[in-house]
């Protein structure tokens, strides 16, 4: 703030000095009657960082109420939960060294601090629940979590909820690509950024009526601006990734078709495309094929948990 304070003042003195000039050379000509300009205005310091502080909390303290009725007033088909420590770690005062973590579902619905994971959560399961009785909302029908969503680990989710009969516990697919990250030998690999890039590929693909619409849309632009006749080549090349994230959904591939991908990609950086320049690899080759891929078709395959297993088979 004060860095663009200071830049600022300095361009609009220049500025002012500089107009003042003309004026002047403009009074010394006889073209205009003499001008007294007076001096720029002094340069006031940008005030603390404690000001923009205390500002802010009484902003958010006057609106709570308004902040707090759309946030408690929302209610989702599909809702996800999460925990995480880095909002613990921006507690401050007596609050500090309370709590190791927040959990969180739908980010906007209710949030709730513990001393650790996944304990402490039958509260805010409850309220959750009551709110959407009370509210007379059905309730959702899929809870996207980062563990506990297979096997027979998937029960003791359900166990919070369970005045929701219906509700599918299903693995968020974020944390189904770290399932997979951790076969790499370390993140600072030259090659462990294209792998996950890869992976994310092998997952999601974009909706072909919206890639079809904004195909459209950008021949449309094309033609305007008199470029002739694109061809589907040139079109494509011209669409950006910012506007195929902005007007294209993104959509998840069938079960067979992902699975296939993947176990493709893992082939392919399991050979010598999978070694940076000084030949190291990225992946651990026990780890990838005895561990997290042959567990997850193992879990997939047993106690009808196909659909929620760490491996292959995805959520």
């Amino acid at each position: 703030m004060h860095e663009q304070h200071s830049e600022k003042w300095l361009q609009k003195s220049v500025q002012y000095l500089t107009e003042g000039k003309y004026f002047a050379e403009a009074s010394k000509s006889g073209l205009i009657l003499a001008q007294d300009f007076e001096e720029p205005p002094q340069f006031v310091p940008v005030p603390k960082y404690k000001w923009f502080l205390t500002v802010y909390v009484q902003d958010m303290m006057s609106r709570a109420d308004y902040i707090k009725a759309p946030i408690t007033s929302t209610f989702g088909r599909i809702i996800k939960m999460d925990s995480t420590k880095k909002i613990v770690k921006k507690l401050a005062g007596h609050s500090c060294g309370t709590s190791s973590w927040a959990s969180n579902v739908g980010q906007v619905l209710i949030s709730v601090l513990t001393a650790s994971e996944g304990v402490g959560l039958a509260p805010m399961a409850n309220g959750l629940m009551k709110r959407y009785a009370t509210a007379g909302v059905p309730p959702p029908e899929d809870l996207y979590v980062d563990r506990d969503c297979c096997a027979g680990s998937i029960a003791k989710t359900k166990d919070l909820f369970s005045h929701w009969q219906d509700l599918v516990v299903r693995l968020d697919i974020w944390h189904f690509m770290r399932r997979f990250s951790i076969c790499c030998s370390t993140e600072s690999h030259q090659l462990y950024g294209e792998f996950m890039s890869r992976m994310s590929q092998c997952i999601f693909h974009w909706s072909r009526e919206d890639l079809d619409l904004l195909k459209k849309a950008k021949r449309n632009q094309l033609l305007q601006q008199d470029f002739g006749n694109p061809r589907d080549a040139d079109v494509i090349e011209r669409i950006t990734r910012k506007e195929l994230s902005l007007y294209c959904r993104s959509k998840t591939r069938g079960t067979v078709e992902a699975t296939e991908l993947l176990h493709s990609r893992l082939l392919t950086f399991s050979g010598h495309q999978g070694c940076d320049t000084p030949g190291v690899p990225l992946l651990d080759y026990d780890q990838t094929w005895e561990h997290v891929w042959k567990f997850g078709r193992i879990v997939a395959t047993s106690g009808g948990q196909a659909n929620h297993a760490h491996g292959p088979l995805m959520a």
